[in-house]
């Protein structure tokens, strides 16, 4: 989640410096991840031994490759990648870095098996837009982005609040609350977790400005009042936003940010 300034900054890092690898999918030398550069692709689903092995909820592996090869993958919480090669139809990223970003245990384990998946230089192939990876004991199936979950629409769609970002620091919502947020005619509505909310939100490029937001005033429990404390931090002034697939990026005053889901 490239949401913090920290992320981003060590992010950029990660992706920075590497060579172009121009040549044909399948072909063993130099070049053969070319069908693969520029593009995005989403699990779909992830096998141990055959069985299905479920994610972190609310989570997709996410493997974005860049126009000069490069490699990133996200589960959920940190970034992780660097200088790949596609050679000899493995996937090999000679010295891995990643984000430092404080997630929850669940999306930390998470990021420690795939980090250990990335390590082992899995096999890769690419049969139209489903890419597949496996280091003979996991296989994770993907499929391009622009097919499996084209960017949704800011507008229209219901964003669910499934991680707060606090500095450095990401963490879950609390179980059984449910913070949300629908734009539409230059105002956004919605749900703290806790109130009922509403106000005015200009998209203005990848900002949007939001005004003073109007909240009902129900008194709620600890931990669902310090989710309300978050989504209200985020929502001020201008805010930085970013939709990919499914998912709605806020970046706002402070460091202070959200990440949603469709739905």
């Amino acid at each position: 989640m490239s949401s913090v300034r920290t992320a981003a900054i060590l992010l950029t890092a990660l992706l920075a410096g590497a060579c172009a690898q121009p040549g044909d999918v399948g072909s063993p030398g130099p070049g053969a991840g070319a069908a693969l550069a520029d593009r995005t692709f989403l699990s779909t689903a992830v096998t141990e031994n055959g069985t299905p092995r479920p994610l972190v909820g609310g989570t997709r592996i996410r493997l974005m490759v860049q126009p000069d090869g490069t490699v990133s993958l996200n589960a959920g919480c940190n970034h992780l990648g660097g200088k790949a090669s596609f050679d000899d139809g493995r996937l090999t990223v000679g010295e891995p870095a990643t984000t430092d970003m404080g997630c929850d245990q669940p999306r930390h384990e998470q990021d420690n098996w795939l980090g250990a998946f990335l390590g082992a230089g899995p096999s890769w192939t690419l049969n139209g837009d489903v890419l597949k990876l496996s280091d003979g004991k996991t296989e994770i199936t993907m499929q391009d982005q622009e097919t499996a979950t084209p960017d949704r629409p800011l507008t229209g769609t219901r964003w669910t609040v499934d991680t707060v970002v606090t500095g450095d620091a990401a963490g879950s919502v609390p179980g059984g609350a449910e913070a949300y947020l629908e734009f539409a005619d230059g105002k956004v509505t919605g749900s703290t977790g806790c109130n009922q909310l509403g106000g005015t939100a200009e998209v203005r490029g990848d900002r949007i400005v939001f005004g003073a937001l109007r909240t009902t005033k129900m008194a709620c429990a600890d931990e669902v009042n310090r989710l309300e404390r978050a989504v209200l931090a985020t929502l001020r002034g201008e805010v930085t936003w970013k939709i990919t697939a499914d998912r709605l990026d806020l970046t706002g005053p402070d460091r202070a940010g959200l990440s949603l889901r469709a739905g």
